[in-house]
């Protein structure tokens, strides 16, 4: 895995209850994007595959993010964030009421998808 120092300071900072919900985010998405690059994008955390913003999380007060800031997945998955508050770019939830791994699984994955047909389109063009 690259270098993420970053991040685990960031991580370091962070509430105890915000520490764990998101230490085990990091890790889930981590193990479903083992090639991905975790470093610091405004402060926020990210992953980031083929050279390429994927996915990133964040503690705020009082809620926790899961960021996806471009492209269509979290539009094109509402039904399936029915149970969370979420935009165009985040879906919000605490320490009490995590993220299910099925859900992540599919929105990384949609999000790696999305990147790599992006990347081969670029390259047909070309």
């Amino acid at each position: 895995m690259h270098n993420h120092a970053d991040v685990d300071a960031y991580m370091k900072g962070l509430a105890a209850a915000d520490r764990k919900a998101l230490e085990s985010l990091r890790q889930q998405i981590a193990s479903l994007m083992p090639e991905a690059e975790q470093r610091l994008s405004r402060g926020v955390p990210f992953f980031y595959y083929k050279g390429k913003r994927a996915v990133g999380f964040r503690a705020s007060k009082g809620y926790l993010s899961f960021f996806i800031m471009e492209g269509h997945v979290l539009n094109n998955m509402k039904h399936a964030l029915r149970d969370y508050e979420s935009s165009s770019t985040v879906v919000w939830f605490t320490p009490d009421k995590p993220l299910p791994k099925a859900l992540v699984e599919k929105l990384v994955k949609a999000r790696v998808t999305e990147i790599d047909l992006a990347l081969n389109a670029k390259k047909r063009n070309n």
